[in-house]
């Protein structure tokens, strides 16, 4: 059993699940957010929708910053291990045929797990931009709520933000584009027949969630979204 846990065999499935959790995390918040442009009522309603899950909520927020945690250790342990079972003429070769997403798995990996602490610390704390955090809407049931579309809205009108958040997202799409292929051949799921597919369906995912993120503030930018008269 010791054996066991110290082998790459539990680290690649640990990678592999974390990462599946990662993914459907992105799927979801995506999913959640382009609610901004259904206008406040459906992005705030959804907001408190997230709020009134209480304990639960703050479950879920832990566990993924827990899949991210252990998604890097994992693959650092097992780049180290590959690092040192490969002699150094293949590992030339292969740095000269890996692409810049598969170069920068850990750079990139590193970088998201901050900007998600710094998204948490921006719309869960209310530690950046904290004059926008305590605004409140009126629901049609007449329910006050926090305003998450005045906030956003708010947010994305910063260049600094923006730019870190689209820094963030290219990251974030770099690492996904490879590590799907990356994580069916590190599973053993390794076959000329179906290696391209996977590899088009990892980039044509990524690709669909940078567009749908950045949506958000290039949207805000062109006024697309834009303040109510009830946004302050």
């Amino acid at each position: 059993m010791l054996g066991f846990l110290r082998s790459t065999i539990l680290s690649k499935i640990v990678m592999a699940v974390s990462g599946a959790a990662i993914v459907g995390f992105l799927i979801a918040h995506l999913s959640g957010n382009l609610l901004v442009f259904g206008g406040p009522e459906k992005i705030n309603a959804y907001g408190q929708g997230l709020r009134d899950l209480g304990p639960l909520l703050w479950v879920l927020r832990i566990g993924i910053l827990v899949f991210f945690v252990l998604h890097i250790i994992s693959s650092i342990y097992l780049a180290d291990k590959n690092r040192s079972a490969r002699p150094v003429s293949y590992a030339k070769k292969k740095s000269i045929q890996s692409t810049i997403a598969s170069r920068t798995m850990f750079y990139s990996g590193v970088t998201i797990l901050t900007f998600v602490i710094y998204h948490l610390m921006h719309y869960t704390f209310g530690m950046i931009q904290p004059d926008f955090y305590h605004g409140e809407y009126i629901l049609h049931d007449g329910r006050t709520v926090h305003d998450v579309y005045s906030m956003m809205i708010h947010g994305f009108t910063n260049p600094f933000i923006v730019v870190t958040y689209l820094l963030a997202m290219t990251f974030v799409c770099m690492h996904l584009s490879h590590a799907i292929s990356s994580a069916f051949q590190t599973l053993g799921f390794n076959h000329t027949k179906y290696n391209g597919i996977i590899k088009t369906a990892g980039i044509g995912l990524a690709t669909i969630l940078w567009l749908g993120y950045m949506s958000i503030p290039f949207g805000i930018m062109a006024g697309v979204l834009k303040l109510t008269n009830g946004g302050h």
